[in-house]
This record gives structure tokens, C-alpha cells and sequence, in this order.
């Protein structure tokens, strides 16, 4: 290592927590999706479209985001950071501000669930990617950061979106919002900077950085030929769905099931975001398996207890630990691909995993609003479901090994 890369190594180790904080802000902003449940019945009031109807925008923009990375992969591995973060920013500002001038349902779909959503899909990956490159040193202090910063976006946004809402209306709340975030997320890529060479080799000791035959890994096409990777797929979209019913319905569900205003449901819309943000620091000293049996042990006690539950404390303690068990299954996803495929291309095959959040969104939403109006305003049929195939999910945990690049398994957590 030179002397000119030493200096601008040992400059930017200092930089680099302003680098983070700047990412750790554009990822608070593009958890904005986590508030959804207060625009939704705000959305059916104003129009008149049925809840399904209205929740497959939440479903759209998930899907969206997730698949992202997938459609838009080679693109954002030639950007940089910053560019990335831009063209997000202004797919997520402008959508959501065209979300303001719709009239038709197809239009909530395409502005706030696909250009929106894309927008996110372009943002919060770069970021998670961006900030373990910022912190060789401290990967898993750096993704936990990411992972909880776009876990609390609901915690300022679901009251700010319903203060915007009772001040303004609707349409300009999305106005607004959408004004908003294109300027904060702008203005706090601006102070994002890309690591320098060497950065990894100064802070990280040569004996982590030697790649041992456990170190290696399999690459996206390889990952997705093994059993291993469909076994995961499903064992976290079993688990998903709990969680992605109360952050998706949290709102719609307190204001029919406890008769809250919206205005209260708001606020605890941000308490349900805080516990998602929590779940995101669960430990895995135990063994990730043992971990995840834990979380789905919760899940499925969550969901069972929203089905007995008729006072206010219980069923909000219910909904928070779905909500925590939601955060719990994020956090644990990452580790667990690397230790299943090998660390070597952690960051796109999370970008594949990641796929497993739009799946949820894809059932969890339908579920409430399927089992809502045959149950007669009741959630009982979603959370039986929920519950069951959370049980599912952990006896599939159950199976899950690690594999080696010739396909073997390679030792156990």
C-alpha cells in the first residue's frame, strides 16, 4: 500500500461516519412503506374502491422493489452509490407525487406501486451494499444500522402522513411526501462517498481477509440451481406473512377491531414500526436454525393470540410482536445466505433473497382482505392462516443446511 493510499484510507475512516449517517437517512425515507396502513383507508374513503382493491397497490409496490435488483441488476452494479440513490430518488419522489393526482385505481398501481416501488428497489439495496463496503471492519454494526434505519421509516412517516392528511388532504399528503423525500434523499446523497482502495485491507486484519475454502461461495446462477434455495425462499415467505399483515393492515385492523380514530391508529402504526426496528438487533449466538425457530415460535403465538384476544393491550402486544418477528426474520436473512452459499457474493444473492419480502406481500394483504368481509369485518381467517403456515415454515427451518461451491455441505452453524 502506498503512502498516498494510506493517507486517503486513514481521511476517509473518520468521513466514513458521516457516509453512514447520510445512508442510514436515505433508508428512514425509503421505509416510507412501512406507513401504508394509514393511507389505505384514507385511499377507500376518498374513492371508493374496495379494500383489495386498494391493499394490491401495498402488494405492487413491494414486488416491485424487490424485484429491482433483479430486472435492473447489471445497471446498478455499473452506478455508483450516489447515482443509484439518484435515479431512486426521483422514480420515488415522482411517483409518489403523480400518486396526488390519480383518479383512477390502474394509476395508484402504477404510481405508487410500480414507479415508486422501483424507486425503493433502487435505493435500499445500493444503501445496504454501500455501508458494509463503508465498514469492512464492522459489516454486521453497518447492515444492522441500514436494516433498522428502513425498518423505523413508519415510526416519522405514518404520523407525519396523517397530520399532512387532517391538515391537507390526501392528495396533497402525497404531494408533499413525494416532494419531500426527492429532496432529503438528494441532498443526503450528496454526502455520500465511495470507499478508497485499501480501505478493506487497512481495517481488517489479514487473517479475515484470507478467504479459507469455507470463505468461498456460490454466485447468483449457482445459488439459484440448488435446493437450498427454494427450501429458504419458502421457509421465510411462510414466516413473512404474519408480520406483513399487520404492517400492511395495522391501521385498517385497530380502527375495526378496537374502533380507533385514524389518528390514534397512526400512532400505533409507529410503535408497531419501532418493534419492527427492534426485531432487526436479534441475536443469532445461538445458532441461526435455533434463532429462527425462536422468531416463528412468536409468530405463530402472535397470530394465535390475535385470534383469542379482545382487550386493547393484548391485541396491540400481539401486533407488536408480529411486527417484531417481521424485523427478526430481516435481520437473520442475510447471515443465513452467507453461511448457506459461502460470503463471497453475499451482496447479489441477498439481492435475490430480498425477492422472499415481495412474495409475503404478495399473500399477507390478500389474506386480510379475503378473510375481512367473509368474516363479517373479522381478521380471525388471516391469522389462523398466517399461524399455520408460520408452522410450516418452521418445521421447514428445520431442514435447512449449509452447502459448499462443489455442492456438499460444509459444516453446521
Amino acid at each position: 500500500m502506498t503512502a498516498n493510499t494510506t493517507a486517503s484510507v486513514r481521511a476517509f475512516a473518520d468521513r466514513r461516519w458521516l457516509c453512514l449517517i447520510s445512508a442510514m437517512v436515505i433508508c428512514v425515507c425509503a421505509g416510507f412503506g412501512y406507513a401504508w396502513s394509514v393511507l389505505q383507508t384514507p385511499i377507500i374513503a376518498r374513492f371508493g374502491w374496495a379494500d383489495s382493491g386498494v391493499a394490491l397497490a401495498y402488494t405492487i409496490t413491494v414486488v416491485c422493489s424487490t424485484m429491482a435488483p433483479l430486472l435492473f441488476g447489471g445497471l446498478i452494479r455499473r452506478m455508483s452509490s450516489r447515482l443509484c440513490v439518484a435515479v431512486g430518488a426521483v422514480l420515488f419522489g415522482a411517483g409518489l407525487f403523480a400518486a396526488g393526482l390519480m383518479s383512477q385505481l390502474w394509476q395508484l398501481y402504477l404510481f405508487y406501486g410500480v414507479i415508486s416501488g422501483l424507486g425503493v428497489g433502487f435505493i435500499y439495496p445500493s444503501m445496504m451494499a454501500y455501508v458494509v463496503r463503508l465498514f469492512p471492519d464492522r459489516s454486521g454494526l453497518a447492515s444492522g444500522l441500514g436494516t433498522a434505519a428502513y425498518g423505523s421509516g413508519a415510526i416519522l412517516w405514518a404520523p407525519t402522513s396523517a397530520v399532512l392528511m387532517n391538515t391537507f388532504s390526501l392528495a396533497w399528503a402525497f404531494r408533499i411526501l413525494g416532494i419531500l423525500f426527492l429532496a432529503v434523499i438528494l441532498a443526503a446523497s450528496l454526502l455520500l462517498a465511495e470507499p478508497p482502495e485499501g480501505l478493506r485491507e487497512a481495517l481488517c486484519p489479514s487473517s479475515e481477509r484470507t478467504a479459507s475454502p469455507e470463505e468461498g461461495g456460490l454466485c447468483r446462477k449457482q445459488m439459484v440451481r440448488t435446493p437450498a434455495f427454494y427450501l429458504i425462499a419458502a421457509t421465510f415467505t411462510c414466516g413473512l406473512i404474519a408480520g406483513v399483515i399487520v404492517i400492511s393492515q395495522a391501521s385498517p385492523i385497530l380502527q375495526a377491531t378496537l374502533s380507533y380514530r385514524a389518528e390514534r391508529a397512526a400512532v400505533f402504526v409507529s410503535v408497531f414500526a419501532a418493534c419492527n426496528m427492534a426485531g432487526r438487533f436479534v441475536s443469532d449466538k445461538g445458532g441461526i436454525r435455533n434463532t429462527m425457530a425462536a422468531v416463528f415460535v412468536l409468530c405463530i403465538a402472535s397470530m394465535l393470540l390475535l385470534t383469542v384476544g379482545e382487550q386493547d393491550v393484548l391485541i396491540l402486544a400481539a401486533m407488536g410482536l408480529a411486527a417484531s418477528c417481521y424485523g427478526g426474520f430481516a435481520s437473520v436473512l442475510t447471515p443465513l445466505t452467507a453461511q448457506t452459499f459461502g460470503p463471497k457474493y453475499i451482496t447479489e444473492n441477498y439481492g435475490v433473497m430480498y425477492v422472499v419480502f415481495g412474495l409475503a406481500s404478495l399473500i399477507g394483504p390478500s389474506l386480510a382482505t379475503t378473510f375481512k368481509p367473509v368474516g363479517n369485518g373479522s381478521y380471525t381467517g388471516a391469522y389462523l392462516s398466517a399461524a399455520a403456515l408460520a408452522a410450516v415454515g418452521l418445521a421447514l427451518s428445520r431442514l435447512l443446511k449449509p452447502v459448499s461451491c462443489k455442492g456438499e455441505c460444509y459444516g453446521t452453524e
